[in-house]
């Protein structure tokens, strides 16, 4: 049998002698050589099969610690054996603890490094068979959970209302939802949802490398509406705690914890932030549809790119504000950024958000076509893959606020409904009034048009020398109906004129008035 194994090491003389040991091995195959932390993630992801992942100590950029535990919690499947220069009880505990199956020093003999490799490819083999009755995503990312990081291209583009109101309709759609407001000095979704809480993203920092259900449910606040929220501290100087060690070992236990985590990482890089931007399954810049917005996310966009945070063709820009009535559409957007702009586009409702963001009750926003919108941006963020897996445990059991009865949500749909048909019975007379007015003027016109037409026909009669009687029946030929009984036509031999009257018709053309219009035209006799 036959097993695939990966080396994670950028010391050359490490990976000399490592590929020289592999190669006498008949029942070993090495897949390919890893240089950098940054790398590993995306190869399992594209690269079904591996059965062992040999990783340095010395690995970098990302502590191997860090690189374990995000490997062992998107594959666990896949096993990973840590190299080191010397095997003591210390370093085995730590391995052991990160998620390693086994520990083997550089310069192992080839014996132990067959016996090794062997025996944790054969584990992974074994984990795979027992995990082949889940879907593909859970197999690969080891959880339902997604990540998805929205950023402001400037100030003020509604990145944090953006952020709410997605976390509230993934709630709405049965997902376990975790807002986590990363805009660590300027943050402001308390106010948008009226919370008081006096927990923050920092009590988390210390406890970072071992957070329990416990310490999530005394730092989250559980809203009413139904998400978990992560606040920001209240204190803005405070933000330079939140190192991107603890952002990243935070994020990835929320993501084993919730179907869904929305991160806000308002329109400032942070170093949280940019961890927070790295770590997402999907990335949205928010922008508004003028060219400081625009000029603002362009910045941000190649910011990451030197910093190698995210690459602009793994982002998306999603336009707020937008009304068909801007001098800038989303194909302008489009062009004059140069990468991905999604097609679901909100709608400029400050009206109907305004009493929501004033009185910290963003449920009451009603609007059809902002709703709609948010659904739709959720559905092209990835937010609503897979089946919900339900409530985090052991949150819900300690949090200060529990979700809002169902009966008083139903009351005002109720009441809506009702105001909502009262309304329709008030405009329907003047619907009716409307319609008839439209439709008067249209029989009007026919008449009008018909009279004229029948005056010209008898012009034409007159005007080769026919008689009055000729004149008034070629005239009538040309009516349609039975509109010839109800006209009178006036002609006698010698008129310079044929007048054509006909009944002025009401609703309908048998219906008629006392009042006549008429129509004349002007005879040329030929000679």
């Amino acid at each position: 049998m036959s097993y695939v194994a990966v080396l994670c090491t950028a010391e050359e003389a490490v990976r000399e002698r490592l590929r020289a040991q592999i190669a006498e091995l008949p029942d070993i195959h090495l897949s390919t050589v890893l240089h950098s932390s940054s790398s590993v993630v995306p190869f399992l992801g594209d690269n079904e099969g591996i059965d062992c992942l040999l990783l340095d100590e010395n690995f970098g950029p990302l502590p191997p610690a860090e690189l374990l535990r995000e490997i062992t919690g998107r594959y666990p499947h896949v096993a990973v054996v840590l190299l080191v220069t010397e095997a003591n009880a210390t370093v085995l505990s730590s391995a052991m603890e990160a998620g390693a199956r086994g520990v083997l020093v550089a310069n192992t003999s080839l014996e132990d490094l067959e016996t090794k490799i062997s025996a944790v490819a054969e584990w992974s083999r074994t984990m795979r068979r027992h995990l082949q009755g889940y879907s593909t995503d859970q197999l690969t990312a080891g959880t339902t959970g997604r990540i998805v990081a929205l950023a402001g291209g400037k100030g003020g583009t509604g990145t944090t209302t953006l952020a709410v109101h997605l976390a509230l309709a993934a709630t709405s759609a049965r997902r376990s939802v975790c807002l986590v407001d990363m805009d660590l000095q300027t943050g402001d979704v308390p106010t948008y949802l009226d919370i008081t809480h006096r927990r923050s993203i920092v009590d988390l920092t210390e406890a970072a490398d071992d957070i329990t259900a416990t310490a999530l449910a005394d730092t989250l606040f559980a809203h009413r509406a139904g998400p978990h929220v992560l606040l920001a501290p209240r204190e803005g100087e405070r933000a330079e705690d939140v190192s991107s060690t603890a952002t990243r070992q935070l994020l990835g236990s929320l993501r084993s914890r919730y179907d869904l985590v929305i991160v806000d990482c308002g329109a400032y890089l942070t170093e949280a932030a940019a961890m927070a931007a790295e770590m997402a399954d999907f990335v949205v810049i928010t922008v508004t549809p003028d060219l400081p917005a625009l000029r603002g996310a362009r910045r941000l966009v190649e910011m990451w790119e030197r910093l190698q945070v995210r690459k602009r063709d793994d982002l998306a820009v999603v336009v707020n504000r937008h009304h068909r009535q801007n001098e800038i559409q989303p194909d302008f957007v489009r062009k004059v950024l140069g990468f991905r702009v999604l097609t679901a586009t909100v709608p400029s409702v400050y009206r109907g958000l305004e009493a929501a963001s004033n009185t910290g009750t963003p449920t009451e926003v009603d609007n059809p076509a902002f709703r709609k919108a948010i659904a739709r941006l959720l559905r092209e963020a990835g937010a609503l893959q897979g089946q919900p897996h339900g409530e985090p445990q052991g949150i819900n059991a300690t949090s200060p606020v529990q979700p809002e009865p169902t009966g008083k949500r139903k009351k005002n749909r109720k009441r809506q409904a009702g105001q909502a048909t009262i309304e329709f019975v008030a405009v329907l007379p003047f619907i009716a009034i409307l319609v008839i007015v439209l439709w008067e003027s249209l029989l009007l016109g026919m008449a009008m048009m018909t009279a004229s037409h029948a005056a010209n026909e008898g012009t034409r009669a007159a005007a080769v020398g026919l008689g009055p009687e000729e004149v008034r029946e070629r005239a009538r030929e040309h009516m349609p109906g039975d509109w010839p009984e109800r006209s009178r036509i006036e002609y006698r031999e010698g008129d310079d004129q044929v007048h054509v009257r006909l009944r002025i018709p009401v609703l309908m053309p048998r219906l008629e008035t006392p009042w006549y219009m008429t129509a004349s035209a002007k005879v040329v006799h030929e000679r």
